[in-house]
């Protein structure tokens, strides 16, 4: 059974399924749902949960010797069966496949995997999964329903977001709904249900103990090579994901690229900010970013951007910290480390 991620609670309130297949790249709408199931699962008595994670060394019989295993004390289980890419290969499918001929009374498997196009979502497998189970692709958050989205979430929580608000959260948190949740969460505690303006925002971001993504592309763009590093460092030593960052730095990347066509077509540059509803405060920096950085350029900071990812997958044998600091040097504008010492902050 095919289903929309808003159409799973019902589906759970009517019936606990032996199979379901969580796919798409939006972490935070996937471990909602991810967390649905497990709570659902265990008012079942399904309290015994196996993660398996499948790499290149993943040994696809495991999951059928999990399956067969008989639990210590016969309890229910939950498997969870964890595919980042997407692909479980041949082995995997057969595996998969012949799982679901026989399936077991006592075990819930939930499968969360990364995208899959189109072909792969018609493969034997995954209609195997579907007639076993149920199937939900999870959807990004496109920009134009990010608001929407951003002040459901704030109704959710009792929060009073005033359009303003609402319009800077989605300016600077676009295609990053963890982040938003995490900002929203915060500007609760803060404010509780008292009217939210731009300004109660931008106090929140300016009053934290802690650097976060917007102070480094703030720095980035104003082309602050000594702080955009310092700001870095510091993050890592809090042990923020570094996902996080490659996801507001290449945002920026993308912004500019589409600023520079926009402005080659003959598009005023305040006609521009008005269109894309660019708040005063990023305007200055996004333009000197504009002008400093050429079109060639900000394409080979996205291809860096690769390389990080690559590299906080394992795919890449480099450390995704000095490749993130490569791509804010890049992004200030720096192309030698020497040239640090020139810099301002």
């Amino acid at each position: 059974m095919r289903i929309r991620l808003e159409q799973l609670d019902d589906s759970l309130s009517k019936k606990l399924l032996p199979v379901y297949f969580i796919s798409g790249e939006e972490p935070l709408l996937i471990q909602e749902a991810c967390d649905a199931i497990r709570l659902k699962a265990r008012e079942h008595g399904f309290s015994e949960r196996q993660i398996f994670t499948v790499d290149r060394q993943f040994d696809w019989q495991s999951l059928q010797d999990e399956a067969n295993a008989l639990s210590l004390f016969a309890e229910k289980k939950l498997i969870e069966l964890r595919m980042p890419n997407g692909k479980p290969g041949t082995p995997g499918s057969k595996a998969l496949t012949e799982y679901c001929k026989q399936l077991p009374d006592d075990i819930v498997l939930l499968i969360q995997s990364g995208k899959l196009d189109g072909s792969a979502m018609k493969s034997k497998w995954v209609n195997t999964l579907d007639e076993a189970g149920l199937v939900l692709q999870v959807w990004p958050v496109s920009l134009q329903e990010m608001p929407r989205w951003i002040e459901r979430r704030a109704r959710a929580i009792g929060l009073n977001l005033q359009s303003d608000a609402v319009a800077l959260l989605a300016d600077r948190l676009e295609g990053n709904l963890l982040a938003a949740q995490q900002e929203l969460q915060k500007l609760k505690l803060l404010h509780g249900t008292t009217k939210i303006g731009a300004e109660e925002v931008l106090a929140s971001v300016g009053d934290s103990a802690r650097y976060d993504v917007f102070d480094l592309t703030d720095a980035c763009l104003a082309g602050k090579a000594k702080q955009a590093c310092k700001i870095l460092h510091h993050m890592q030593w809090e042990g923020t994901e570094p996902t996080i960052i490659l996801w507001a730095l290449t945002k920026e990347c993308r912004v500019l690229q589409d600023m520079k066509v926009a402005l080659r077509s003959g598009v005023r540059i305040g006609d521009y900010f008005k269109q894309q509803r660019v708040i005063k405060k990023r305007q200055a920096p996004l333009q000197a970013a504009e002008q400093r950085l050429a079109y060639a350029s900000l394409q080979q900071l996205l291809e860096l951007g690769k390389e990080v990812d690559d590299a906080v997958k394992g795919a890449k044998l480099a450390s995704p910290w000095l490749l993130l600091e490569q791509l804010c040097l890049g992004l200030c504008g720096v192309q030698q480390w020497q040239l640090l010492v020139s810099q301002e902050v």
